[in-house]
């Protein structure tokens, strides 16, 4: 990754990939200009792009199990078609004759998606795969843009920022940017993820949501946020883990503003299943299905977050902080 723009396919092959994320805080918040703390996690969606003869551009998911040729005018299709051709727009470009294979199959159980950012992950490493020698801070940059024509414009784009550098990192945005800070979970915390067994569409609910007109309920999503970023920077795990369960009822009260079932059946029995052996607890994410986080005090205690939600019917996921972000090979 040397230039921040791409002046030509290099032909041949590229493949690019890049990890999924989880949310411990700042989801919705995050809109309104509140920083949200998100960490990269080791399921990873690969893209490869390989030249052919002939002026068509072919993309091929595995996770959906089909090939869709793309139509340089045609509207933005779901899917992974849609996450390419969003990374192609972002670069303005049209190049002829590629083979573009998706791997999202890590984020999803057969037909439902697990909540790890699949979108943000197959996004940039599109992105990075179409332009091998961009920098880190271009591939954001084009990522950012990408999103936004993916999505319509909504969202935040903090999961396209720890796809893009890995590790934990607080996102907050200014403008059409996204401010990203490297940041560690304090000392002696855990973090772990449970699957609901449902999936949640994230475009219809944010497009349920008006950041210039929020409901009350929202400046204090804004204020947890805000203190448990501070919580983090200060490495602080005992505000932290405190501004973790607050979300959980903010999220609840929230949707319920909304009109938005944000905290699922599945969700709170997750939460609680993680209070009950002293976990703190939320849904990871826009909520309405997918998955949830805990944050545990030992090894000991995240074991017992598994086993609690084992019996209530959640899937603990088998996950760990991905320290690198998008890579090109």
């Amino acid at each position: 990754m040397k230039r921040s723009r791409i002046s030509g396919w290099p032909g041949g092959v590229v493949r690019a990939h890049a990890p999924g994320k989880l949310f411990l805080t700042g989801e919705w918040a995050v809109l309104g200009g509140a920083p949200a703390l998100v960490a990269a996690v080791d399921r990873r969606a690969t893209v490869e792009v390989r030249s052919t003869e002939g002026d068509a551009i072919v993309v091929e998911s595995r996770a959906e199990g089909h090939a869709v040729r793309l139509e340089g005018a045609a509207p933005m299709p779901g899917g992974d078609a849609g996450v390419v051709l969003a990374a192609l727009r972002a670069w303005r470009r049209a190049p002829r004759g590629l083979f573009v294979t998706v791997d999202a199959r890590p984020f999803v159980r057969g037909s439902y998606k697990l909540g790890l950012g699949r979108s943000a992950a197959a996004l940039v490493a599109a992105v990075a795969a179409l332009a091998p020698d961009a920098t880190r801070e271009g591939v954001l940059e084009a990522a950012l843009t990408a999103n936004a024509l993916f999505q319509g414009g909504r969202g935040s784009g903090a999961d396209v920022g720890a796809a893009v550098h890995g590790g934990l990192v607080e996102a907050r945005r200014r403008g059409s940017t996204l401010a990203l800070v490297p940041r560690q979970l304090p000392p002696g915390l855990h973090l772990v993820a449970g699957w609901t067994r449902t999936s949640a569409h994230t475009p219809p609910l944010l497009a349920r949501f008006d950041p210039a007109s929020p409901p009350p309920i929202f400046a204090e999503l804004v204020d947890t946020a805000e203190r448990a970023a501070d919580a983090v920077a200060r490495q602080d795990a005992g505000t932290l883990l405190e501004t973790v369960e607050r979300t959980a009822g903010l999220l609840e009260r929230f949707g319920t503003a909304l009109g938005l079932p944000l905290v699922t059946p599945e969700l709170a029995m997750l939460v609680r299943a993680a209070a009950s052996v002293g976990a703190a607890a939320k849904p990871s994410g826009a909520g309405a299905g997918d998955c949830g986080i805990a944050l545990c005090r030992s090894a000991a205690e995240a074991s017992a977050v598994h086993d609690a939600w084992r019996e209530v019917g959640i899937e603990p996921l088998d996950l760990d902080l991905a320290h690198e972000g998008v890579c090109v090979e």
